[in-house]
């Protein structure tokens, strides 16, 4: 079992068979529980293994939000963090010497479990309910 808790594996989809179904089954289990919890599921391809390594490994998990958790899942990324994640597209064109935008972004984003939505150049995937936790951002104010 692993140990991070934000682990692919981690608690409950780390255990088989009996234990699965015991721990599954638990009456602690059959109650809805509250989650902050995002997780963002990206295909490979040279622009998000650089988003991965040079910005979400780095600097984001370091300086934004120390709870990401990236593991690689063969032809995929599979991102789960606590609260948010944020893609600034303006930041990896940058990085890769060349125009790169929120739409070109899209195309590799394979999953989602959170709220997920577009503003101006930047992909955030949160466990904010907008508009009711935090008020509405809108990119022309």
């Amino acid at each position: 079992m692993s140990v991070s808790s934000n682990a692919y594996d981690a608690g409950i989809m780390g255990l088989k068979g009996k234990d699965f179904a015991d721990q599954f089954f638990a009456d602690e289990n059959q109650v809805v529980h509250e989650s902050d919890t995002v997780v963002l599921v990206l295909k490979k391809s040279d622009e998000i293994n650089t988003f991965i390594e040079e910005i979400l490994l780095t600097d984001y998990k370091k300086n934004v939000n120390p709870t990401v958790n990236v593991e690689d899942r063969a032809g995929y990324w599979w991102i789960k963090a606590n609260g948010k994640i944020e893609v600034d597209c303006d930041e990896l064109t940058e990085l890769l010497g060349r125009s790169y935008n929120v739409y070109d972004f899209l195309v590799d984003v394979s999953s989602t479990i959170g709220r997920a939505y577009t503003l101006g150049n930047k992909f955030t995937i949160t466990s904010e309910l907008m508009g009711l936790d935090r008020k509405l951002e809108d990119y022309h104010e």
